[in-house]
């Protein structure tokens, strides 16, 4: 999609920004780095003072690790953008990520390990060398591990780089007290949910044919308000092509506005109204038969199960419109297999989140759009061959970055086909 061009003068963007800043006095505010590393000089520009030097990266400062730029002049970064040959972000980088350069000269950043040298909470600490450090933390795991045994210490992890850590050094350790409690507030119940439903999680990066889809849903998504990088690009590459939209949310949110439908649901009614969907797609035999019937089990318990869960059922509960949800049902229908519930992130609400989200994978099914070009394509990585490292004390830990081909239990079959994204990256449908 081409990029909207403003016809604006830089003259009239600064008079405009001007008047906007009611009165703001900006005199003396600079966005360069203030610290002794990036000393300021006011008397000619960064890129002026020296030569850029240009590096190619990642970003790290969220999971989706977009392409940077950075440019730095005598030593000091100046400056990080987009990179324009990265076939993820294209070329843009939010403000999260051009923040970098404010990170890591931020005046209260950790430049080398720190020990407590006074009382817990009185703030005295002194620099020591890694080896230190690593050497006095490990003296002292082994110490409480002589006294009270390896299952007395408890690893704790989230995301980024001490995501396996956390297993890792658990098995190596002799604990199987590894665990990221803080994934159960993030996108756990939709990963347990997909293992349940699918045989596959969904991963860190929504697998969805944002180039092909006809019909995008969006319940538990924020897209617009917090969404990644390269999940507003796609997106917004979507609506524009003519997807339509359907929008689950109490609020009027910004993609609520450019919406097809917005369904202002009531807060923690979220199931009624995917069970309600169902009841639709399956009542009036809109779903897929031939992909139902070759793809699925338990489609006769299914149906048995929705079959009172009717669009008045569900209105009484989701103060939504009953004629709406039909409406709604089979719009998604009109326009399968490409059509798809999106995987939110925002699935931790009300209690009843893994079986919320198992109904709305169901959904997806019903839809013939798992697998398959403009709906959810499978999201498999290549098998690689564990690290070799010395036997593990235990085994058994939730994480590893490498199974054994075909472990995924009740997995879909991989079918020959596939296609190849515009950015190079593989896909792979059932067919």
């Amino acid at each position: 999609m081409a990029r909207v061009q403003l016809e604006i003068s830089r003259r009239t963007f600064l008079k405009s920004a001007l008047a906007g800043a009611g009165g703001v006095a900006l005199a003396g505010v600079s966005l360069e780095p203030a610290s002794a590393a990036a000393p300021l000089d006011t008397a000619q520009p960064w890129f002026r003072q020296g030569a850029i030097e240009t590096t190619y990266n990642i970003c790290d400062m969220c999971p989706w690790r977009c392409g940077v730029v950075v440019q730095t002049v005598n030593g000091v970064v100046r400056k990080i953008d987009g990179n324009p040959a990265d076939p993820k972000s294209r070329g843009m980088l939010c403000a999260r990520g051009q923040g970098g350069v404010s990170f890591i000269y931020d005046p209260d950043r950790l430049q080398s390990p720190m020990v407590r040298t006074g009382e817990r909470g009185e703030g005295k600490f002194r620099e020591v060398s890694w080896e230190e450090a690593l050497d006095e933390t490990a003296a002292k795991l082994a110490a409480i591990r002589d006294e009270y045994g390896p299952e007395s210490v408890a690893v704790f992890g989230h995301t980024g780089g001490d995501f396996w850590f956390t297993d890792y050094f658990a098995q190596a350790f002799g604990t199987p007290n590894a665990a990221k409690p803080a994934s159960s507030l993030c996108t756990s119940p939709r990963e347990e949910a997909a293992q349940y439903t699918y045989g596959l999680t969904v991963g860190g990066h929504e697998p969805v044919d944002w180039e092909s889809i006809g019909c995008i849903t969006l319940i538990g998504s924020h897209i617009g308000e917090d969404a990644r990088n390269t999940l507003m690009q796609d997106f917004s590459n979507a609506w524009a092509r003519g997807a339509k939209v359907i929008v689950v949310d109490p609020r009027f949110s910004s993609v609520a506005a450019k919406a097809d439908y917005w369904l202002p649901i009531k807060p923690g009614s979220d199931t009624a109204l995917l069970l309600a969907w169902i009841h639709v797609l399956i009542d009036e035999k809109l779903y897929d038969k031939a992909y139902v019937a070759e793809w699925t089990y338990g489609f006769e318990q299914l149906a048995a199960h929705v079959q009172d869960y009717t669009p008045e059922w569900a209105a009484a509960i989701t103060e939504l419109d009953a004629g709406q949800i039909r409406e709604t049902a089979r719009l998604m229908a009109a326009n399968l297999p490409r059509a798809a519930i999106v995987p939110g992130r925002h699935v931790t609400w009300y209690g009843n989140d893994t079986q919320r989200m198992r109904a709305a994978f169901s959904i997806n099914a019903l839809l013939g759009a798992y697998g398959r070009e403009g709906g959810l394509y499978l999201n498999k990585s290549p098998y690689i061959e564990a690290y070799p490292h010395p036997p593990f004390a235990v085994t058994g830990s939730s994480g590893g970055c490498s199974a054994e081909p075909g472990a995924e239990s009740d997995e879909l079959p991989l079918g020959p086909s596939g296609k190849a994204r515009a950015d190079g990256a593989r896909q792979t449908f059932l067919r």
